[in-house]
């Protein structure tokens, strides 16, 4: 086995179980592996690998798969995988392939170390199809060197940003739940997507090995119903993050916790959030939950400051009487 065995295990590995890999979901992974199961034997499956024909699961496909097979990993909500019954580790600052598409990246990124980089997601395992997203790691304070990186290329012509059709297919592949534009507006600024040449890439961030341990709730908590939360959000270290972690000014809620992609990076320091989400209390402090589910319906966040200064918060407010 490669130097995995003597790293911790965080967000956005891989791991191997018999036939079955597994995503990684979380950062604190000592008593269990927190992970969700993305890919399983299939004889109609269209990923191949070693001979071997292979299915990729949605959300809901690996829930249902798990409940079918009753996956002894399961506990109703997450898959909890002991260590050792893993079988290989991936990791993608271990397995940069340099050459091709993700060649074109890295050398975007030249003056980031190729240690504090890397590709998850199908590519990292083998198992990717033709039209496989370039899932871009990059690892503590080098994400934000990397997003500045994206932001100063597309101002300058570098690189760009994703054109109309790329936005197009992300918002429906996402399933997004809020207006087109607003979306639209809140991604542009967020810099952790671009086109280098021909080449789509998201730029996902992952804790950097000595941060892994920073005191933001992983497990579920006792739920205390639906609410909607306005309020200055006190700093955005950690917004595009899993959970992507807003702490807040406000008398009752804590932070806001976003368990779907779409809604990180939503706001920065200062400005003032709108989120609505189901409320959890987790180690006697009340937190906002959004993402509750992969695809999101009634549960958003949005920077109020952000909308207001682009003219946005007619169009939100007749979507929320919607």
């Amino acid at each position: 086995m490669r130097e995995s065995v003597n790293k911790p295990i965080r967000l956005r590995d891989f791991i191997r179980v018999g036939d079955f890999y597994f995503s990684v979901i979380g950062y604190r992974n000592e008593k269990g592996i927190k992970c969700f199961l993305r890919y399983v034997p299939d004889k109609k499956g269209e990923r191949e690998k070693e001979g071997k024909k292979f299915k990729k699961l949605l959300h809901r496909d690996a829930i249902e798969f798990a409940k079918r097979k009753s996956l002894r990993y399961f506990n109703g909500r997450i898959f909890i995988v002991p260590g050792e019954d893993v079988d290989e580790i991936f990791k993608p600052e271990e397995r940069l392939d340099v050459e091709g598409e993700i060649g074109k990246i890295v050398n975007f990124f030249s003056g980031i170390p190729l240690s504090e980089m890397g590709v998850t997601g199908s590519r990292l395992i083998g198992l990717m199809a033709g039209d496989s997203d370039i899932d871009f790691v990059m690892y503590g304070k080098w994400w934000f060197r990397g997003r500045e990186k994206i932001m100063n290329g597309i101002r300058s012509g570098r690189i760009s940003e994703p054109d109309k059709e790329m936005w197009d297919f992300i918002f429906k592949k996402k399933k997004v739940n809020i207006p087109y534009s607003i979306f639209l507006s809140q991604e542009r600024r967020k810099y952790h997507r671009a086109v280098v040449g021909s080449v789509y890439f998201d730029l996902l961030y992952v804790r950097g090995y000595g941060e892994l341990k920073k005191d933001v709730p992983e497990e579920e908590g006792v739920k205390a119903g639906i609410t909607e939360v306005k309020a200055e959000l006190m700093n955005d270290v950690l917004i595009f993050d899993y959970p992507a972690y807003y702490p807040l000014k406000h008398k009752e809620i804590e932070a806001v916790l976003s368990f779907t992609h779409t809604y990180a990076g939503q706001a920065f320091k200062g400005e003032v959030i709108e989120a609505e989400g189901v409320v959890e209390i987790i180690n006697e402090r009340k937190y906002l939950i959004v993402g509750t589910e992969r695809e999101v319906e009634d549960e958003y966040i949005v920077s109020l400051t952000h909308l207001e200064k682009k003219g946005l918060i007619k169009e939100f407010l007749d979507w929320k009487r919607r």
